[in-house]
């Protein structure tokens, strides 16, 4: 029977960009609730076939391969050439084994939930090598809990748990860029069939990275996390434990060393374990340098704690000076008892904030002693240059002292623009004809 005499399929499903073959034909045979031998047998395709591992095109014969092919074209109106780039063109020993061909990019999954996009195992994820999602940088990781869930919430709950999970796990490793570009490479010349360039790539990391076992552990993803890390075992070490030197599966290993028996979970963990310890003693490390930091904040923070409430009283002092000067001047012209009035205000404000004692900083004398000066706004300004140029008055308003024989009021334009201003509103030197 030629493939033209079969009736086409009810449900058209058309294989999605980069997914394998297995992938699409379980789709396939879900959206018509059978399964793939029963869809075979219907397509007139030996039923044999659907229990065979048709990921790889190298594996096998062409013939009956083209056949079923050239027959689930027909059927589901899709070219041929779209079926048969679902295959990959490396060997069956480079493919995970078919009980694990649901490792994948929980990130993918959640994301095509989230669009409403069918789920599916791209030709990449299937392979030994293979360790993280090119799209998310994600580690790869077994998705079939996920998958007999269906599409509802609580599946999204567990892809979510799962990005969180992982990229936690991928923290605890400095990956290095080199050998994720490498990873890389080896798994797209494995999905085309061709030899791989290996160029600057070492031997010995070939030799691990390449017809590995990793996936007899559950921690999978982890040992190659490790791999590409840069805290993981040396490649020497990787023999070791797993005692190979190239592609174990294609024959007899050759290059045990010494004693060993082949992989054995014990040596796994403690593989993980001492990784895990040099991750926790750099955690440690940085951790006692925060709480260095912390304690120098301790022993510092009643300094700077009055520091700032003392910048805050100098801030009050200066808005309430400005405010009232502001208003004095609003009111009529700036006389001599006007400019003294300020200059005593100042100075009950220094106290009231804390920045000064009760006593006067310049020397007094008997009685009022701006009695004489009252009416006469030249002798005013000599005495209130006196009082602004004291030292000790100058050390209480945070300025600089004055060189000798400096005047203070025919002066003020070398001073700063913030220490004009505290001579301005503290002393009221503002006279009109002067």
């Amino acid at each position: 029977m030629s493939g033209r005499d079969i009736e086409p399929l009810a449900f058209r499903v058309k294989p999605l960009p980069e997914e394998c073959f297995e992938s699409w034909l379980r789709r396939l045979a879900e959206c018509h609730d059978t399964t793939p031998k029963a869809l075979f047998r219907h397509l007139g395709i030996d039923a044999a076939l659907a229990d065979r591992d048709l990921a790889s095109s190298a594996a096998g014969a062409a013939e009956p391969r083209h056949a079923m092919v050239e027959r689930l074209a027909w059927a589901t109106m899709v070219s041929e050439k779209a079926i048969s780039g679902t295959f990959v063109g490396c060997p069956k020993t480079d493919l995970l084994p078919l009980a694990l061909r649901s490792i994948g990019c929980a990130q993918c999954w959640r994301d095509w939930l989230a669009s409403a996009e069918p789920w599916r195992i791209e030709r990449s994820w299937i392979l030994r090598v293979t360790a993280c999602c090119e799209t998310h940088a994600l580690l790869l990781t077994d998705l079939r809990g996920i998958m007999v869930r269906g599409h509802g919430n609580a599946a999204r709950q567990l892809l979510e748990e799962n990005v969180d999970r992982t990229r936690a796990q991928m923290a605890r490793f400095t990956l290095v860029k080199t050998r994720l570009a490498w990873n890389g490479t080896i798994a797209r010349a494995h999905v085309r069939g061709s030899d791989p360039s290996f160029g600057a790539m070492p031997a010995r990391y070939r030799a691990a990275l390449v017809g590995n076992r990793f996936h007899i552990a559950p921690a999978r993803h982890l040992l190659l996390a490790a791999l590409h890390s840069k805290d993981g075992l040396q490649a020497g070490q990787w023999e070791q434990i797993f005692g190979f030197t190239t592609r174990p599966g294609r024959g007899a290993p050759t290059g045990r060393a010494r004693g060993a028996s082949g992989p054995k979970l014990p040596d796994l963990a403690k593989t993980i374990a001492r990784i895990g310890l040099r991750q926790l003693e750099r955690k440690r490390r940085e951790l006692g340098k925060v709480c260095k930091r912390l304690e120098r904040a301790k022993e510092n923070y009643s300094f700077v704690h009055w520091q700032g409430v003392w910048r805050k009283g100098r801030a009050a002092l200066a808005h309430e000076v400005s405010l009232r000067r502001a208003a004095e001047m609003a009111g009529g012209e700036i006389s001599a008892q006007t400019c003294l009035r300020g200059f005593q205000e100042a100075l009950v404000y220094l106290q009231e904030a804390g920045l000064a004692d009760g006593t006067d900083p310049v020397a007094r004398c008997d009685g009022d002693r701006w009695d004489d000066c009252h009416e006469d706004v030249h002798r005013l300004r000599a005495r209130l240059a006196a009082c602004f140029a004291d030292p000790d008055f100058r050390v209480l308003l945070h300025l600089p002292s004055l060189p000798v024989g400096f005047d203070a009021l025919e002066g003020t334009q070398c001073l700063a623009p913030i220490q004009m201003k505290a001579a301005a509103f503290l002393t009221g030197l503002t006279f009109k004809g002067a």
